[in-house]
């Protein structure tokens, strides 16, 4: 018996031929040039923002708006807050530390009132109070305002951060 290539033989030549030729379409390079790719956009990728223009040399950028406490608290926490305030911080001792806990967010702080109770603008009364709020982000204290309204609720006004980082 005699050895012949395979390539000698005209269906096996054949075959892998046609496997070569039909395979080349797969290719994922261009066939033509650049300006033949195709640039469409679609709206699983975001087009960039334009780039805010640098300030001029000499003069310094304006500097970053600074965060509302109110954006980093949830709201449901905010509202625990209110609700806790206006049940609790008017039989408080000046000084005294009552803790508060939102089972819903699992957030959790204390607030102590600062003063007594004292008449404010528009018909409010006000207690100064110290805020701590515990959350997934840490522990932040606040100083600010529970206020009784005219209308019968309770708000917090005036409220800014103790500290600037978190504890």
């Amino acid at each position: 018996m005699t050895f012949r290539p395979a390539c000698l033989l005209p269906f096996p030549c054949l075959a892998l031929s046609l496997a070569v030729l039909g395979l080349a379409g797969c290719s994922v390079a261009p066939l033509g040039g650049d300006n033949e790719l195709d640039m469409t956009t679609t709206g699983s990728i975001a087009r960039a923002a334009p780039a805010e223009p640098a300030a001029p040399l000499g003069y310094a950028a304006a500097p970053e708006k600074p965060k509302s406490v109110i954006d980093g608290v949830a709201p449901s926490d905010w509202e625990r807050i209110r609700l806790f305030a206006a049940t609790n911080v008017t039989q408080a001792k000046v000084g005294e530390v009552l803790d508060w806990t939102n089972a819903d967010t699992g957030s959790n702080g204390t607030i102590a009132p600062l003063a007594a109770m004292r008449p404010a603008t528009e018909g409010r009364e006000c207690r100064a109070i110290a805020l701590t709020i515990s959350d997934v982000r840490g522990i932040r204290r606040y100083q600010g305002d529970a206020c009784h309204t005219p209308d019968g609720m309770w708000q917090l006004f005036d409220v800014v951060p103790e500290d600037t980082a978190l504890l």
